[in-house]
């Protein structure tokens, strides 16, 4: 595991899975248990996967739209050119994680729990993690149409490269959510940003927001 320089970065290894066979999709079911395969091109649409696991595992070029992923736990896992309008995961487990050159819209996570997790080249419409617990996530050349943390504990999550339009805040309990690499347009549940890192210009950029919030007019 890679150490990171900086206590409040994201701590991401790397992930090496070697070794690993051909899965079929008879392989998949609720409940079920996968250890060392990859799917490949598999048609996961509207697949009761609730319960299932994931162990050491490869998904590429995977349909996901609609399949049911609820109190999944995926576990050393690579997503890759994973598809899907909408996905629905409330309650599952990511823990080492990697997802890759994907294109997600609506993403239910909500009550989610995501440790070491890395995000990368990547788009996603609407992300729900209302209620999540994410710790060592990380956000690499990622557009976010709208992230919702609200009353969600992030510890060690960072944005680099990336743009959120809208990022909702409510309720949520931060240690080192750093922002600095991402272009943020809209922030709710200001009220609730304590324990995040923004840049200057960042800072400049939310002082309406920030003002409005204190009930200060700025008036010349």
């Amino acid at each position: 595991m890679a150490k990171a320089t900086d206590p409040t970065e994201p701590v991401i290894g790397e992930l090496r899975l070697d070794d690993l066979i051909e899965g079929l999709p008879g392989d998949l079911g609720p409940h079920e248990r996968c250890d060392g395969l990859r799917f490949t091109d598999t048609d996961l649409r509207d697949r009761d996967l609730t319960g299932a696991t994931f162990s050491e595992c490869e998904l590429i070029g995977c349909d996901l739209h609609e399949a049911k992923l609820n109190l999944a736990r995926l576990v050393e896992t690579r997503i890759v050119r994973a598809n899907a309008p909408v996905v629905k995961a409330p309650r599952s487990t990511w823990h080492e994680v990697r997802i890759e050159a994907s294109r997600l819209g609506a993403v239910e996570l909500y009550e989610a729990e995501l440790d070491t997790v890395a995000v990368t080249g990547s788009k996603l419409s609407f992300a729900n993690l209302r209620g999540a617990t994410l710790k060592d996530v990380l956000f690499d050349d990622v557009v976010i149409d709208e992230l919702d943390l609200s009353q969600a504990t992030a510890e060690r999550v960072a944005f680099r490269d990336c743009r959120v339009d809208t990022l909702l805040l409510h309720g949520a309990r931060l240690t080192h959510l750093d922002l600095r690499g991402t272009e943020l347009h809209v922030i709710g549940g200001l009220e609730s940003a304590r324990g995040a890192i923004v840049s200057p210009e960042q800072l400049l950029d939310l002082a309406p927001v920030m003002a409005a919030h204190l009930g200060i007019t700025v008036t010349q």
